[in-house]
């Protein structure tokens, strides 16, 4: 008997993963769309915000990848009923469910599920989905918590040896930006020695969720998964039994490019605290620093998450070496390559290499006298954008990660950011809020990181 479409989905996706080198993600190769019965059928668990900005790039798929939505889960109908008129006005017929065991239960042709829920639900939905026989996309972080977050690599362990795929969602692992410079502009030395690394996620005062009177969730139904009540269900991410707070929500993004770069850390020390929202449990602002021993030295890394201002020019990551310095953003206009007036390096050689372009910019002013001539030495002599072929196209910054994932499925590629790479970026991540309880430095050991 030949293979079912479902044995294909599950067993090439096994055999295919540990033998395809990383996709070329900006473009499909196949000429033709995927037949009806070859469709890879996915859900969605959670509507909310991220949800959809996860459905976005769901819809946004080459159909030569064939990826069919065939139901949606939220337990506020409200966000249900929202989601599944979206998706009718895009063509798209999909079933509803406000709970995600029943949805597991009846859809006997789901191939993959997406969740997007709140912290505390990632562990038992991810491990009832890989239970259930279904490839899992879930969004960061893992878990509430730490060890939360090794019962989803133990599940996930155990659903690989069963050819089923576990992709985290920190994004910019499958970013052609990102990628390009961890895999080709940093290894190239061009910023020389890198001594230290700097991350920012800023964001205005912003007032809590509250429900429209007219479609208010149901308190029952809250209580029942888990949420003390309305209030903490639409702010999930300031209280401490759903989820880490501010440097997890947001930190966790960027945190996650210093792990991925520079490997674990060996400490961080941490400052914040309460000081605005004096109805939130977590902290409203975080600055913490993690210091990581490299084969070319040490290198320390700060990151700072606030949420009362939007000062500081978006989100970016920043690595700062002797030679010069390169600036990572989701936001393309924020990324440059900034060469130092005492480099002795050739950039124009990057130039011709292909791994850097010249800025169309302005050139810097001369300085006039001494004490300006000696402030200069610090200002960058010339600045780099990465090369026109590195780009996202027309395309989210989601979507990159999702295919990543559709096609690893298809045995076309290996995750970028499977259950195992995620825990080893996260496990630091965990302990920044202890390390600001306790107002010192700590040191992680070797069982940060066990499983």
């Amino acid at each position: 008997m030949p293979p079912s479409r479902r044995d294909f989905i599950k067993t090439g996706a096994l055999i295919g993963t540990g033998l395809v080198m990383f996709p070329q993600i900006l473009a499909e190769s196949s000429p033709s769309a995927v037949a009806p019965s070859e469709e890879i059928c996915v859900a969605l668990i959670g509507c909310g915000t991220q949800g959809n900005v996860l459905l976005d790039a769901i819809l946004r798929l080459n159909r030569n990848l064939g990826v069919r939505i065939v139901a949606v889960c939220d337990l506020w109908k409200f966000k249900l009923d929202s989601t599944i008129r979206r998706l009718k006005a895009n063509g798209r017929e999909v079933n509803g469910y406000t709970d995600f065991r029943e949805m597991l239960e009846r859809e006997k042709s789901l191939d993959a599920v997406f969740i997007a829920t709140p912290d505390f639900c990632h562990a038992p939905q991810t491990i009832a989905c890989l239970a259930a026989g279904k490839h899992v996309y879930c969004e960061k972080m893992m878990a509430e918590n730490l060890e939360r977050a090794r019962d989803i690599v133990r599940a996930a362990r155990d659903a690989r040896s069963k050819g089923l795929l576990t992709q985290i969602g920190h994004q910019r692992r499958s970013n052609p930006y990102y990628r390009f410079a961890f895999e080709q502009v940093l290894p190239a030395k061009i910023l020389g020695r890198v001594t230290h690394a700097v991350g920012q996620w800023n964001r205005a005062v912003t007032r809590d969720f509250v429900a429209p009177k007219k479609f208010r969730p149901d308190p029952a139904l809250l209580r029942e998964f888990g949420y003390e009540d309305e209030h903490q269900f639409l702010n999930w991410r300031w209280f401490k039994k759903y989820s880490g707070g501010p440097i997890s929500d947001l930190g966790a993004h960027q945190i996650d490019i210093f792990n991925w770069f520079f490997g674990s850390p060996e400490s961080v020390i941490a400052a914040g605290g309460n000081d605005y929202y004096k109805n939130h449990e977590w902290f409203d602002n975080v600055t913490a620093t993690f210091a990581y021993a490299t084969p070319a030295g040490t290198v320390r890394a700060t990151y700072q998450v606030l949420t009362t201002t939007s000062y500081g020019g978006g989100y970016y990551e920043a690595f700062m070496g002797d030679e010069g310095s390169l600036r990572l953003s989701e936001k393309v206009s924020l990324i440059r390559a900034y060469q130092e007036p005492r480099s002795v390096v050739d950039w124009q050689n990057y130039v011709e290499r292909g791994l850097l372009a010249t800025a169309d910019i302005p050139a810097l002013p001369s300085a006039d006298n001494d004490f300006d001539a000696r402030a200069s030495a610090s200002i960058p002599a010339a600045e780099f954008v990465f090369p026109q072929r590195i780009t996202l196209g027309n395309k989210t910054i989601h979507q990159p990660h999702v295919e990543n994932f559709i096609r690893a499925i298809r045995q076309k590629a290996v995750l970028t950011c499977d259950a195992e790479e995620a825990f080893r970026s996260e496990a630091p991540i965990y302990k920044v809020n202890d390390a600001v309880a306790a107002e010192k430095m700590l040191r992680y050991s070797a069982e940060d990181f066990a499983v």
